[in-house]
């Protein structure tokens, strides 16, 4: 008998908790009886998302701004490579005499 009463205990005690974990998420859900310090938590997380948020944007934005930079710069020399045929290595010209690499690396 004490075994069942005990259980009864138990059981009326989980249903207490669970009805108070209901109450107090239907009243979230609705907006009643929110404690002040839970919305300026919740204000807190909000301002740190969208700072998050703006920040990522921002390094987004950076690497496409760096990767075309860098194509530019890529096609920039490419074409000033092909419209200055005279600033070929003087290795290419057959009456310029060879130069050693010390030779090169001491200019």
């Amino acid at each position: 008998m004490e075994r069942t009463f005990d259980a009864l205990a138990d059981a009326n005690a989980d249903a207490r908790e669970l009805d108070e974990a209901v109450r107090s998420g239907m009243d979230v859900a609705l907006g009643v009886d929110m404690l002040p310090d839970d919305e300026d938590e919740i204000k807190a997380e909000l301002a740190a998302l969208e700072a998050d948020a703006k920040a990522d944007a921002r390094v987004k934005e950076s690497a496409q701004q760096l990767v075309a930079m860098g194509a530019t710069h890529s096609e920039s020399i490419f074409d000033a490579a092909q419209q200055r045929p005279e600033q070929i290595s003087t290795r290419d010209h057959a009456d310029a005499p060879e130069r050693r690499p010390e030779q090169v690396l001491a200019e």
